[in-house]
């Protein structure tokens, strides 16, 4: 009991710890997204429902779904009794100090949902076992089952045994190895809660964008991590309401719809049922297998394929979804409003690119473009081309499309993108990922620890490829993963290379000299103790697993906390000492990062000292390429968010490969 209240306190003091800074931040920088909230706080104050998404006294326009046109609504309620001039639609740009400390304080306040979704999903992965559910690196490490007909799923439920049985197989070897190794264990699980919660509840990227720029995604992440936990609870129907809610509230949540489409069905309608291209032998070998499933989510209990089943749950998941979506477009349905919100919601006359281009696939390619727009005119003279005739009008200034404009700008040479493009791109993007999750494992295990990773990859790729996407996009997939950082060492060597080059592409947004040194500080800050957190507790989970195969010798091929030969990992204890050895110390965060990583991570000094010092010093590269600063950044970015997706997307192919070919979905 008093570790537990020890532990509550932790989180408590990170709490405030969080809410300390948030509040040192309230007198610093805001961007025109404080009118834009402003101006809706107004509209839903002030005007009818009906006329919520004609408004157009302001170039502000409403463009979020209904839910969270409400909840301006619900703000607005208690924003009358302090200032009432902030809601008046014809006051633009009011920004009195009462509406400033009123709109600020509503950030901090509703970022009690994140807190509060930080917590659960904190002391929830405390009682994840992360090197007995997973490999080292970890992928699944699939393993003979004692029984008939049993098989490899590479599930944790049963390729894993429990804490229990790995303390009954040490015992054979040393009774106080096993002692100290259970508690090593509770100790582990502990630390992976705090430093989750410090990941979530302390992110520099919602720090600088919800409390510097101003906006409101902590309480919408916050919603989504609530999705996320209950899935992770096996409260499937919950989770994807919640999701619901969410999509309702910005449809920027929209691009890991297919994947929580797949997880519902798979898992919450088709729950227990047999499944798959392993169907008609789990069938033939039916019975052979006895016994009864324990556990609540999916999988609890293999019956066999029920129609009915699977009919009742779909309709019961269709009606809550329609009931929500109901509730927040009916009125406008009715209204014969909804092309008019669509045409807010989904604006795709702005263009493919911002005016500050996100670290994703579309920079290097508008870079691409812009350099072959200024070298064209004159290489191709010497090499006796003519543009004209290759179909090429290059204009002059067509090479800049970073000039800080909204508009839709075109490639000069590059073929152009269209917004089905990208969403093609998108889809296609996801197809292993959905495979791979209808393919897997239906027990619960299987959804607790893929889940996350699914949604986050799903958020990755609409970052990647999506059409007109903002940098701070890159948050909504960074902070789901902070789960899976603190499971694996390769999830935690992603999100530590997804966190710096996602959280360094915000930046610019900060661009204020008042705010560079606020702005630098908060980023290193959280990387640091990021890298130094992540290292610490990868580095006990591999120290545990080498005591344990120390302790164990008598029974060491049956310990799963031994590295397997598949994964070319030596049985030799010595040989564990000397893998692990430049883990022991919690100093050494960097641990989990490759040497080509660290070197990736070096370059951004490189990139700061040209865009911050060098360019400015230099009046010919401002007056030449005024450019080349936001260019850079985004470029230099855009290769580590690039490269972490292209890791997780060649994760999900391996995964759907053997999903597909060796899984096989046992009853229980």
């Amino acid at each position: 009991m008093l570790t537990m209240i020890a532990n509550a306190g932790t989180f408590l003091q990170l709490a405030v710890f969080a809410t300390a800074i948030k509040l040192l931040l309230v007198p610093t920088y805001r961007s025109t997204d404080f009118e834009v909230h402003r101006n809706w706080l107004a509209i839903t104050h002030s005007l009818p429902i009906s006329k919520w998404y004609i408004e157009e006294t302001s170039e502000w326009t409403l463009d979020y779904p209904p839910f969270f046109a409400w909840f301006e609504w619900a703000l607005s309620q208690i924003a009358r009794f302090v200032d009432p001039a902030m809601l008046v639609v014809q006051n633009l740009g009011h920004a009195s100090g009462r509406t400033v400390m009123f709109q600020r304080f509503s950030v901090i306040v509703t970022d009690v949902v994140l807190l509060a979704a930080a917590y659960a999903l904190a002391r929830d992965v405390s009682s994840d076992d992360s090197l007995s559910s997973r490999g080292g690196d970890g992928k699944s490490k699939p393993k003979k089952l004692q029984g008939p007909g049993a098989q490899a799923t590479g599930s944790a439920d049963e390729t894993t045994p429990s804490p229990t049985t790995i303390s009954n197989s040490v015992s054979s070897g040393r009774s106080r190895g096993n002692s100290s190794t259970r508690s090593d264990r509770s100790d582990s699980g502990m630390q992976r809660s705090i430093v989750l919660f410090f990941l979530l509840s302390c992110n520099a990227g919602l720090l600088l964008v919800d409390h510097v720029h101003f906006q409101y995604n902590g309480v919408m992440i916050g919603l989504l991590l609530w999705s996320l936990y209950a899935a992770r609870s096996g409260r499937h129907l919950l989770s994807g309401l919640l999701f619901a809610a969410l999509l309702n509230m910005k449809h920027l949540f929209l691009y890991a719809a297919p994947a929580y489409f797949v997880y519902l069905l798979r898992h919450y309608c088709c729950e227990g049922t047999v499944l798959g291209p392993a169907c008609a032998e789990a069938d033939s070998g039916a019975g052979s297998r006895t016994g009864k499933g324990s556990g609540k989510g999916s999988g609890s209990n293999r019956e066999g394929f029920r129609l009915g089943r699977v009919v009742v749950r779909l309709v019961v998941l269709g009606a809550g979804v329609l009931t929500i979506f109901g509730v927040s477009f009916g009125p406008f349905i009715t209204m014969r409003q909804m092309p008019q919100v669509l045409r807010r919601l989904f604006p795709f006359g702005r263009g493919l690119l911002h005016a500050y281009w996100a670290a994703n696939v579309w920079a290097p390619y508008a870079a691409a473009d812009k350099l072959l727009a200024a070298a064209l005119p004159r290489v191709a003279p010497r090499l006796g081309l003519e543009l004209d005739k290759l179909g090429l009008w290059i204009e002059p200034g067509a090479a800049n499309m970073a000039g800080g404009l909204v508009k839709v700008s075109r490639f000069a040479v590059l073929p152009q993108v269209s917004p089905a493009a990208t969403a093609l791109a998108v889809l296609l993007a996801l197809v292993p990922c959905l495979a791979a999750f209808w393919a897997g494992d239906g027990r619960p295990g299987y959804v607790r620890r893929n889940i996350v990773r699914a949604v986050s990859y799903s958020f990755l790729s609409g970052f990647v490829f999506g059409y007109h996407v903002h940098e701070k996009a890159v948050l909504v997939a960074l902070l789901p993963h902070a789960v899976d950082a603190v499971l694996t060492p390769s999830a935690a060597r992603r999100f530590l290379l997804l966190a710096t080059a996602g959280h360094y592409g915000l930046l610019p947004l900060i661009f204020r000299p008042q705010e560079y040194g606020t702005k630098i500080l908060v980023l290193l800050s959280y990387l640091f103790i990021s890298m130094v957190a992540l290292g610490s507790v990868h580095a006990e989970v591999r120290l545990g697993a080498r005591e344990a195969g120390v302790a164990g010798e008598g029974a060491a091929s049956q310990s799963p906390l031994r590295p397997s030969k598949m994964q070319g990992s030596s049985t030799s204890p010595a040989k564990l000492g000397m893998e692990w050895e430049t883990a022991k110390s919690p100093m050494k965060g960097t641990a989990v990062l490759g040497r080509l990583a660290k070197l990736y991570l070096a370059g951004f000094l490189v990139v700061e000292l040209y865009v911050s010092i060098v360019h400015e010093a230099v009046p010919a590269l401002r007056r030449r390429l005024p450019f080349a600063p936001l260019m850079l950044t985004s470029v230099y970015c855009s290769i580590g968010v690039l490269a972490v997706w292209v890791d997780m997307v060649a994760d999900w192919v391996c995964e759907t490969a053997m999903g597909w070919r060796k899984h096989e979905y046992q009853r229980y």
